[in-house]
């Protein structure tokens, strides 16, 4: 998450989790460069502009139960750093046991594809599509419009819906967008965030 940087800022944009150009040919580097430094940019100054420097409260907080007026800032800003960390610059598959239960919970792997695809494409602009944990332990997506934390879930995963997350690339084609995110998401950390065992603690 963001961390405090210079004394009058409470909140600078995170690293990337990989170098920009590192999702090619899947997301162009352009398309990285105005989500990132416009977009996500844009969110975390709000914030500061609204903030003193000292504040205590962390992005989570301000996003969960922050005032009404920094909120919808906040919320971008913190989907938008778990969006960043669900995504990786090589290819990868999901564990087994993760694999399992999403194809438990979704009727198999590839319906949970389809399902998912198909919400990101009918969704409206401006918010994110998440995957998240609810709690009866059970995997279940949910949109949700601009500056509105998803109900009942913990998220492991945000796709950004905002047009500058797909634009360049894409323009209105949503699925296309989809696709290129399936390829490079971070399923490892899908599993440490839903706190499933590595591949050397499940073999034991």
């Amino acid at each position: 998450m963001p961390t405090r940087a210079t004394p009058d800022v409470r909140f600078e944009l995170p690293a990337l989790p990989f170098e920009r150009h590192s999702l090619e040919p899947a997301l162009s580097r352009a398309q990285i460069d105005l989500l990132y430094s416009h977009y996500h940019r844009q969110q975390l100054t709000t914030l500061n502009a609204a903030l003193a420097a000292d504040d205590p409260r962390s992005l989570a907080t301000l996003a969960a139960e922050g005032p009404a007026q920094l909120r919808p800032a906040a919320v971008q800003a913190w989907g938008m750093t778990l969006f960043w960390h669900g995504l990786a610059a090589r290819p990868s598959a999901p564990e087994a046991v993760l694999k399992a239960r999403l194809a438990h919970d979704f009727g198999d792997w590839e319906r949970f594809a389809s399902i998912w695809r198909e919400r990101v494409v009918e969704s409206a602009p401006g918010g994110f599509s998440w995957l998240g944990v609810a709690s009866d332990e059970t995997l279940t997506l949910r949109e949700t419009p601009e500056g509105e934390l998803p109900p009942g879930i913990r998220p492991l995963l945000a796709i950004a819906l905002c047009e500058e997350a797909y634009r360049i690339d894409f323009g209105d084609d949503r699925s296309a967008y989809f696709t290129a995110l399936w390829s490079r998401f971070n399923w490892e950390t899908v599993t440490l965030l839903l706190g499933l065992p590595p591949v050397s603690a499940q073999a034991m």
